[in-house]
């Protein structure tokens, strides 16, 4: 197993507290809302990302978003393959003392990646090829989401992508909290059926 942090390049798990802890403190471009409208009996939710940018910028910077879960529970037939069964690769969360693989009957996930709209680069054309700070755009988004998918478990994840491929930060929100927030008009839009 490896780990990413902000996209950067591919780490051990054990030392991406440290790269986390780094990368923490450098100041993010823009900071992200996430605005919501849901509908329950059509399923679709719209979303608002409004980014307010602390400094000024150029180039092709982008924003997309992903809509994730929790509590899934695991699908017969697929069981959980278990690269740290028996200890040999040091602990994680307690699946060492687990079998490889792990039953599909006992894999509940969190943070399963439902959706990532428009998807993994971003949004072309988020923004103007020149913003000056202090500048709020919002872009919107739109989503059915299908009946096997639990909105009260849900999360609106909404990411700035810099224009070499890094990214400069993001923002995380439940359905509800979204709606809190606000839906704002925007800039461009997208559906994702």
């Amino acid at each position: 197993p490896n780990a990413l942090v902000d996209r950067g390049s591919e780490q051990d798990p054990s030392t991406m507290e440290q790269i986390f802890l780094q990368r923490i403190v450098v100041a993010p471009t823009a900071l992200l809302t996430n605005g919501a409208t849901y509908n329950a009996g059509t399923r679709e939710l719209e979303v608002s990302v409004t980014t307010d940018f602390q400094s000024g910028i150029t180039g092709d910077w982008r924003v997309g978003v992903i809509l994730t879960e929790d509590g899934v529970t695991g699908v017969a037939g697929y069981a959980q393959s278990n690269a740290y069964s028996g200890g040999a690769s040091g602990e994680m969360g307690g699946y060492e003392l687990l079998a490889d693989p792990v039953p599909a009957a006992q894999m509940v996930y969190d943070h399963v990646g439902r959706s990532i709209t428009p998807g993994f680069d971003g949004l072309l054309n988020s923004f103007p090829a020149s913003v000056s700070g202090g500048t709020s755009l919002s872009n919107c988004f739109s989503f059915t989401l299908p009946a096997g998918w639990d909105e009260t478990k849900m999360h609106i994840i909404s990411f700035l992508r810099s224009p070499s491929g890094i990214m400069d930060n993001a923002a995380k929100e439940t359905i509800t909290s979204a709606i809190t927030n606000g839906y704002v008009p925007c800039l461009t839009g997208i559906t994702e059926g």
